[in-house]
């Protein structure tokens, strides 16, 4: 007889591979005709962007936006100058060819600048990036058969799969009004934004979010002050395969921008221009069913059984903490302006169904003493918090700071945003193919056997051993569902 097998293939996303990469650049740069030259400078810092990731490749490219803060001895006040230093990073292990997308989590493990001369700047910086590749998985499931005599035990189960993942570019331009004194340069800005909602709508994905914006001012009178400003932006997406129902998570990332002063007789306002990438991940649940086992009362066959692991994925998981610093001075109300800021490598103790995450989060601080002096200081504080799961991949991402200055002292509170991927794994032991055997004809069988069922026996494995089927011992045995006798049970063969 001929056994013919149906098979269906359910394609998902999950993360297959994962490496974290430093990588050192250096430079030398010039200071435009415009700027001051440097006689002491006060702080280097940097934001990095990754502006390309070629998963085929294994390559990633971006820039390091560095800003210098220095002192002149040609002019009063604090001045700076905007530097990008570009990098390419390879990724040596080859898991990342198979990958479609790749998710960065970038810091700066160091942004430093030097003096070679008043007008001529050596620039060194090491990114480190920690990048996870999503790729294509395929789950083969019998899901039929055709043949005399098949019994087959059908299976149902739910699983939550990352469905899709794309990922798609956007610009956006605002205009907001700065309050106060007339502004007179940008000397250090920092962008971040962030995703607030986003809606499915048949093929498009309309996704709102905010672009946080902290920048260092210099003012008309010499003085410092520091600005955040949160402006909205929406994009729609078009053309991304998603599965209906699906529940979306969107991740926003900036690739560059540009922030400037836009000035009139009357105001000053800032202008901001953006490019932002976003990556869409798309989680689905859905119910399979397959055949777990099968077999013939017409024939002898053998199933050949595989079991496979399937990691259910849901939307990652964020939980956010603050990271907090106190400036006490002996005077009025103290100015302080974070300049960099970010955490470390994640520890991550996994106990008890849930994960303990700690990280060292480093800052760096602007501020004014006692005789308006700009000055810099460096802390470092322990942050941690728990996942009421089990984080498989974990990260850690900070925000826009916020500052509340009161007489005498400063206090600084950093966002920190502790976020992982978890995951189940569920087993399906699934027919992967049927081999006829040849049965020894000289050997009669009986057309019904008598016995009592054994401890762990379940009517599935009695029909199957003795060529007989469910229903035909249920009904044999005025049995009203599959719980077994605790006596004798008569089992019809129908195996010929």
């Amino acid at each position: 007889m001929d056994t013919e097998l149906k098979f269906e293939q359910i394609l998902f996303f999950d993360v297959l591979a994962k490496a974290i990469t430093t990588h050192e650049e250096t430079t030398e740069t010039t200071l435009p005709d415009y700027c001051p030259t440097a006689s002491r400078i006060l702080d280097a810092t940097g934001q990095l962007l990754v502006r390309e990731k070629q998963a085929a490749e294994g390559l990633l490219r971006g820039d390091v936006r560095v800003s210098v803060l220095y002192l002149s001895e040609e002019t009063e006040g604090l001045q700076s100058v905007t530097v990008t230093v570009p990098f390419t990073c390879e990724i040596s292990d080859p898991k990342f060819r198979e990958c479609q997308i790749l998710q960065v989590h970038s810091r700066l493990l160091l942004c430093e600048a030097k003096p070679i001369t008043g007008r001529k700047l050596y620039l060194r910086v090491i990114p480190e990036l920690s990048v996870l590749g999503f790729g294509r998985r395929a789950l083969r499931l019998c899901c039929g058969a055709d043949g005399k005599g098949l019994q087959m035990l059908m299976k149902k189960q739910e699983l939550a799969l990352l469905a899709a993942v794309e990922e798609r570019s956007c610009t956006t331009a605002q205009e907001f009004e700065l309050s106060g004194n007339m502004a007179e340069e940008i000397l250090l800005s920092q962008v971040f934004p962030r995703v607030t909602s986003c809606q499915q709508i048949g093929s498009k994905v309309v996704v709102k979010g905010e672009m946080d914006i902290s920048a260092l001012l210099r003012m008309s009178d010499r003085k410092l002050q520091g600005i955040m400003q949160t402006v909205p932006f929406s994009q729609i997406l078009d053309g991304i395969a998603v599965p209906a129902e699906s529940r979306l998570q969107v991740e926003a990332a900036p690739a560059e921008w540009d922030l400037r002063l836009v000035r009139s007789e009357s105001a000053c306002r800032m202008g901001l221009t953006a490019r932002i990438i976003l990556q869409v991940f798309a989680y689905h649940t859905r119910e399979v069913c397959y055949i777990a086992d099968l077999y013939s009362t017409c024939a002898a066959l053998e199933a050949k059984i595989e079991t496979v692991t399937v990691v259910q994925r849901k939307a990652s998981v964020c939980v956010r903490e603050w990271a907090e610093e106190q400036f006490e001075s002996g005077r009025g109300t103290l100015f302080a302006y974070v300049t960099a800021f970010d955490g470390g490598n994640v520890i991550n103790r996994c106990e008890n169904g849930r994960s303990e995450l700690t990280t060292t989060t480093r800052m760096r601080f602007l501020y004014q003493d006692e005789n308006d002096a700009p000055v810099t200081a460096e802390r470092s504080r322990e942050v941690s918090a728990v996942m009421e799961a089990c984080a498989d991949t974990a990260w850690v991402s900070s925000g826009i700071p916020e500052l509340r200055g009161s007489s005498g002292s400063c206090q600084v509170r950093v966002p920190m945003s502790f976020c992982g991927y978890t995951g189940e794994s569920a087993e399906l032991s699934t027919v992967t193919a049927v081999e006829e055997l040849t049965e020894d004809a000289s050997q009669p069988r009986p057309s019904i056997v008598l016995r009592r069922p054994a401890a762990g026996e379940c009517l599935w494995d009695i029909a199957k051993r003795h060529g007989s089927s469910e229903e035909a011992i249920r009904r044999c045995n005025h049995m009203e569902d599959d719980s077994l006798p605790e006596g004798m049970l008569l089992i019809p063969v129908l195996q010929s």
